[in-house]
Parts: C-alpha cells; sequence; structure tokens
C-alpha cells in the first residue's frame, strides 16, 4: 500500500474510529434504558442513520462533468476558458480537480473525509450529512453531559473515558456547526467554496428560496434524495 493510499484512508478511519468510540461509551451508559432514554436512543440511531446514508450518497455520486451539451446554447462559450488538463472549453462554475483529475460542474471542494469531489450533483448529500452530523454531535453531548452531571466523576477509570467523549462530541458539535453556519450562508449568497475564496466578481445570487432551490433541489432540501 503506497502512501496515497494511506492518505485516502486515513480520514475514513477516524471518522469510522470517532463514531465506535462514541457508540462503544454510548451501549456502556445505556446497558439498562430507562421508558424515556429508549426514545432517546431511537432518536439519535435515526440521526445516525441519516449520516451514514449521507455519507454513503456523498461518496460514491459523481459530483458531475462537463460534456458537450453544457456548453451548447452558450452565447459565451468561445469566450470561456480551455481547460489546460482537460482540453474542452469550461462551463460556467466549472473548475479542474487536480486530486480527481477532472473538472468538475459547479465544483465546492474536494473532500478528503468522503474521498470525492463535492459538485453539482452531490452537493445536497454532502450538506445533507453536515447537518444531520452537527444534530447527532448535539445529542451525543447532551447524552455524555448529563451522564457527568447526574454522576459526577469518582476517580473510576470508566468516568474519565466518560469526560473524554463528552469533549470529543463537544468540540465535532462546535466545528460542526460552524462547518454547517459557513455552507448556509454560502448557499444563501449562492456561492461555492471555491467561489468564496477566489473572490471571483460574477454574480449568480437570486433570491434566497431559489438559490436554495438550485443547490438543493426542489422539494425538501434536507432529505438526502
Amino acid at each position: 500500500m503506497n502512501f496515497n493510499q494511506l492518505w485516502v484512508l486515513a480520514p475514513f478511519s477516524i471518522v469510522i474510529l470517532i463514531i465506535a468510540y462514541l457508540e462503544i461509551m454510548m451501549i456502556y451508559i445505556f446497558i439498562y434504558p430507562e421508558e424515556k432514554e429508549i426514545l432517546l436512543l431511537i432518536l439519535h440511531h435515526l440521526l445516525l442513520l441519516a449520516v451514514i446514508y449521507s455519507f454513503y450518497k456523498t461518496s460514491t455520486t459523481k459530483p458531475g462533468t462537463p460534456t458537450q451539451t453544457d456548453t451548447e446554447g452558450d452565447p459565451l462559450t468561445t469566450q470561456r476558458k480551455t481547460c489546460k488538463f482537460c482540453q474542452h472549453n469550461k462551463p460556467v462554475r466549472c473548475h479542474h480537480c487536480r486530486q480527481c483529475n477532472k473538472c468538475i460542474l459547479r465544483m465546492d471542494h474536494h473532500c478528503p473525509w468522503v474521498n470525492n469531489c463535492i459538485g453539482q450533483n452531490n452537493y445536497k448529500y454532502f450538506f445533507c450529512l453536515v447537518f444531520y452530523a452537527t444534530l447527532t454531535s448535539v445529542v451525543y453531548f447532551c447524552i455524555y453531559f448529563n451522564k457527568i452531571l447526574k454522576n459526577p466523576p469518582t476517580g473510576k477509570i470508566d468516568t474519565y473515558f466518560i469526560i473524554f467523549a463528552a469533549t470529543l462530541s463537544f468540540t465535532l458539535m462546535i466545528v460542526l456547526f460552524l462547518f454547517l453556519a459557513f455552507h448556509t450562508k454560502l448557499i444563501s449568497n449562492n456561492q461555492t467554496t471555491l467561489e468564496y475564496f477566489e473572490k471571483q466578481r460574477e454574480d449568480y445570487n437570486k433570491d434566497i428560496v431559489s438559490n436554495f432551490n438550485e443547490f438543493l433541489g426542489p422539494g425538501c432540501w434536507l432529505i438526502p434524495y
């Protein structure tokens, strides 16, 4: 296994380890759950299933590559830049990803955590992934924090494992919330991450509903279908 393969597997392995640790601690806490706790566990695992499904769809859905039809009818086709790697005219908002070695339609960024580019065809799955991961981390933190309040640290080793789980889930909650807020702002302004940091002059902003429909599709924006 070469370095590039290890680099691809590392983020995925970290995600699996974090989920596994938090779930093991959850099982330890709720060995004999009460009725109210069972409802909380059902909610938690429904959110976790949404995270896993969104992760799978984000990782396996092709982000979209340009074809001839993407530039047909564009009066500015001849004025568009030609990709020096792919050697074809780039449609509007198209960028070349060096990691994937191809042009991506409305490319947002290349995400190592899902080993895929985030583009026109899988951005909705990515946004749902961030949204449900944020909610799941909130539930994790509330459960562990409540456990610590009910049973203050006594010096036993298991208490420190629970404190670490609470700290980890709190950190994830803050990071994911900021990431979710950032992408919500981008959508509301009809921007991609690349466009935001490159400070492109072209303005695609419409009204807020149209912006969300363009990025997340019509209908329910938070159902990953």
